[in-house]
């Protein structure tokens, strides 16, 4: 149900921006001079307004009442919201690609196409999304693990960043720059990393999962990194994704970064906590109410259990 009212609010958000995007264009033609995708025509801007009034606009603030009446087509909806978009969106940097004209509205675009996509998403495998880790030998949980943290921190942290850099160069837009820049952001990025690193062990070889929700930990775990934060991989993920921004003095990856928090609190995170607390009940309640999402605690969380589930002095891990 929380997804489901974020969706409505983001829906009902972007309904109203596009509309008034239109309006802007239409009753003040000198700001259709920043999204035009021919130097010399305004007619392929201009041409889609049908379009996106009506699959865009309207179609976004259907879907918005949809969500928040959590109507049974609600998830039809978002899917058919998030095709027009990305159609949209594709074509328009396809056809900006060619021009070299319209890097503005590509960059407003995609963001939206991304949103629209997660929140989909969500609503339709809010039931589905998770998935006990079959059984089997705890080197191979590692071997998974690890292979996800090389693709994903490969995609996320260098394909993504590049690919925005190169539009921020379309744009114009300047690059923080300042002494000591890059050593002092590849620090915080091992740094951070190690967290990452650390959580995904102690998840493989304890819990028995990775942390794909798809391939997800058997025990509720609550040791190591997780004694003192409940989502180190997250707060991780983060301050990766700033450390990258910094390194690269790029603002639009720091952007990048902070919307993929957004998207995690926002969708996943109240996903995952349903999940945990299905499965584990009384003792995921209590671990919650000692133990901060994203503020770190002093002193590591104690539990009273067998040294695989706790952070008592006895566990094998809970020094690492």
């Amino acid at each position: 149900m929380k997804v489901r009212h974020s969706a409505a609010i983001y829906f009902a958000v972007q309904g109203v921006a596009v509309i008034a995007w239109w309006l802007v264009l239409y009753f003040v033609p000198s700001t259709r001079q920043h999204f035009v995708l021919e130097k010399t025509s305004e007619t392929s801007l201009m041409a889609f307004w049908l379009a996106d009034l009506s699959f865009l606009g309207i179609g976004s603030l259907a879907t918005a009442v949809l969500c928040w009446r959590d109507h049974e087509y609600s998830r039809i909806a978002a899917w058919f919201v998030t095709g027009a978009i990305s159609y949209a969106a594709v074509y328009c940097f396809a056809f900006t690609l060619i021009t070299d004209v319209g890097w503005l509205g590509v960059t407003l675009m995609f963001p939206s196409m991304i949103w629209s996509g997660v929140f989909a998403v969500g609503l339709s495998f809010e039931k589905t999304m998770f998935r006990e880790a079959a059984e089997t030998s705890t080197n191979w949980i590692l071997v998974k693990t690890l292979t996800q943290i090389i693709v994903i921190w490969s995609v996320i942290l260098v394909v993504f960043p590049y690919l925005i850099t190169i539009v921020e160069d379309k744009l114009g837009i300047i690059r923080l720059q300042f002494p000591f820049q890059r050593p002092f952001a590849a620090i915080i990025f091992v740094a951070i990393s190690s967290l990452g690193v650390w959580g995904s062990i102690v998840m493989s070889r304890i819990g028995k999962g990775t942390p794909l929700p798809l391939d997800h930990a058997k025990h509720l775990v609550v040791l190591g990194p997780y004694g003192f934060v409940r989502n180190p991989m997250a707060v991780s993920g983060v301050g990766q994704g700033l450390a990258v921004a910094l390194l690269l003095g790029s603002p639009l990856v720091a952007a990048y970064a902070l919307m993929g928090s957004l998207v995690w609190q926002l969708i996943f995170r109240p996903l995952e906590e349903d999940d945990l607390e299905i499965r584990f009940g009384d003792e995921y309640v209590e671990y919650c109410k000692n133990v901060k999402c994203w503020i770190p605690r002093f002193s590591a969380y104690q539990t009273d259990g067998t040294a695989d589930s706790s952070n008592s002095v006895d566990s094998p891990l809970g020094k690492m």
